[in-house]
């Protein structure tokens, strides 16, 4: 069975070669390429479904696939950097459009958003609002930026619409208006004159570690602005801390569906504070005590590795719950998403303790898990691209803003 599935997927690989060279020399990669690969495609998963032998009438994703064959296929990282080579030379910029990534010419990804109506996201907040109002505890909406700030790039670039930012306009517009803080930290970015490529990685919808500590001083000068916390802000400036980067050392989540072969690879850079620091993380079977350097797990920065199977470095940060001994005042619950990974571990150096949660990943009751907090303030950090996730009960995010 497997020579079969070697043998079929040989003769389909001649065919998209000889195919994918027609198309190149007639000069019409956008309108032939799609159909090719959709056709491949469909034939690639029957071969897999017919040699995994299995009865069932699932539906056999991608997914399926990577897990059970590409992890052991041979030179398999080989055979990704000639995909992103073929894709480059071709100008496809939108050959893994149905998984939301579009490729500009500097080989910079982007993904648009579907336009929402925003309604699910405001009536909970809302709700969440109230029932945090009631308990005696603030809340504060931080909305991260995503790589572009203006939707129209993608009709300009790739010729299809996106609705991230008037998503977020409207979205924020509401609550604000609902009296709930906003912090924005579009509007910061723009004020402190930052370019927003500079902001987030190639291959990657991560922000930097440098972006984390950015938008870190900024919402602790919101806490100290409309929540009454002290929290001293010049433990954020750059002076205060080491820098150690690793230049073109890894590839993104997304790079690694195109290949570093079209998009190249990203630097890198660790953050340590100068100063000493003193943390209790509280693990669900035992807590320890360290210092900020338990928040990073070093082992990820691995230049030998893999690229395209090794831990994402953006990762080798963590966002555990922590006690900080060195400040008295402040107990935070920070509702965030992967963007946090590099907000968490800087945010609780001013503020006494801070817990995290990604609701993606709880699946307990909120409620009960804040009255057993006894915090001061609830943050909402959300990556805007998380307004309208709802829309899609398949989405990872889909439930992101049920609050109760």
């Amino acid at each position: 069975m497997m020579k079969r599935f070697i043998d079929r997927t040989t003769i389909m690989a001649g065919m998209l070669i000889m195919l994918t060279g027609i198309v190149w020399i007639s000069g019409t990669p956008y309108t032939a390429i799609g159909k090719i690969y959709g056709l491949l495609k469909q034939e690639f998963l029957a071969v897999c479904h017919k040699s995994s032998g299995t009865d069932t009438e699932e539906t056999l994703t991608m997914d399926h696939i990577s897990t059970e064959y590409m992890d052991s296929f041979w030179q398999k990282r080989h055979f990704i950097d000639l995909n992103g080579w073929m894709a480059k030379r071709l100008r496809i910029q939108g050959y893994f459009s149905d998984e939301g990534i579009y490729i500009t010419d500097s080989g910079y990804i982007l993904s648009p958003a579907e336009k929402t109506s925003t309604d699910y996201e405001f009536e909970e907040t809302m709700k969440f609002y109230t029932y945090l109002k009631q308990k005696g505890i603030n809340l504060v909406y931080v909305n991260e930026p995503t790589k572009c700030l203006d939707d129209r790039i993608f009709s300009r670039l790739f010729g299809i619409d996106s609705f991230s930012n008037q998503n977020a306009d409207l979205f924020l517009s509401r609550i604000t208006k609902a009296g709930i803080p906003v912090l924005d930290l579009r509007h910061e970015l723009v004020r402190d004159g930052m370019e927003i490529r500079n902001m987030f990685y190639r291959a990657d919808h991560h922000w930097t570690t440098r972006s984390g500590l950015w938008a870190t001083r900024k919402i602790a000068e919101k806490l100290n602005s409309c929540c009454g916390y002290t929290i001293d802000t010049s433990v954020y400036d750059e002076r205060n801390y080491s820098f150690k980067e690793w230049s073109k050392s890894w590839l993104g989540e997304q790079g690694r569906k195109i290949g570093a072969s079209y998009t190249g690879l990203d630097d890198y850079v660790e953050i340590k504070p100068k100063f000493n620091t003193s943390f209790t993380f509280k693990y669900r079977k035992k807590w320890k005590n360290g210092t900020f350097d338990q928040f990073i797990d070093e082992s990820a920065y691995d230049t030998s590795a893999d690229i395209y199977s090794t831990k994402s470095w953006h990762y080798s940060y963590d966002q555990p719950n922590v006690i900080n001994h060195n400040v008295e005042k402040g107990k935070v619950l920070v509702l965030g998403d992967s963007y946090e990974q590099v907000v968490v571990p800087f945010l609780a150096l001013g503020v006494s303790e801070l817990d995290a949660l990604i609701l993606r990943n709880y699946d307990g009751d909120l409620k009960e898990y804040i009255e057993a907090g006894d915090y001061d303030t609830v943050l909402i950090c959300y990556a805007q691209f998380m307004i309208g996730a709802h829309d899609d009960p398949e989405s990872v995010n889909y439930k992101m803003f049920t609050f109760g």
